[in-house]
């Protein structure tokens, strides 16, 4: 929720759509998908500008740049931007085709307390170090041709996605 609601903010988007993934092969024991779906539901409430969509499950992708593929095809007017915290960041260059995702659309990433500043030296912040745009541009981001991102400070929210999950499936 973090990330969704700094780059809300900052931004100034219309709408965030959250894809619970199906399965991500980067983690050991990912947690059930309708698990997920329901706490993810569950956590944005009625919050008009964010939507869940069960779209990875029904449409039997897996993979990032196969989503954003889809989106791309059937919404070609729409300004996207792919959100990510920064712990996501580290390991974004494991990432299945995570090349063709850098360059498909413009990239935002939260600080989170887990990577810092320490996100900035992996491999993707090198490689697309020239197509970073400045913090106080991030409103701009969404009009970028891809490559692009932007890297935004925030205060940290120490919340894991397991705890918001536990917490919202206690509601």
């Amino acid at each position: 929720m973090h990330v969704a609601q700094t780059a809300l903010k900052r931004l100034k988007l219309d709408w965030i759509y959250w894809l619970p993934a199906r399965g991500n092969p980067l983690k050991q024991a990912p947690a059930d998908f309708y698990e997920r779906l329901h706490a993810v539901r569950e956590l944005i409430g009625h919050h008009p500008n964010m939507f869940v969509s069960d779209f990875e499950h029904w449409a039997g992708v897996r993979y990032t740049a196969d989503v954003l593929g889809h989106f791309i095809q059937h919404c070609p007017h729409a300004n996207f931007v792919w959100l990510m915290g920064a712990d996501s960041l580290m390991n974004f260059h494991d990432w299945y085709r995570w090349q063709q995702v850098a360059e498909t659309l413009p990239i935002c990433v939260v600080s989170r307390p887990s990577a810092g500043p320490r996100a900035l030296r992996s491999p993707f912040a090198h490689r697309y170090a020239s197509c970073r745009l400045r913090e106080r541009d991030a409103a701009l981001l969404a009009d970028c041709e891809p490559p692009a991102w932007v890297y935004l400070k925030a205060p940290f929210d120490r919340t894991s996605s397991t705890e918001l999950r536990t917490a919202a499936q206690k509601r």
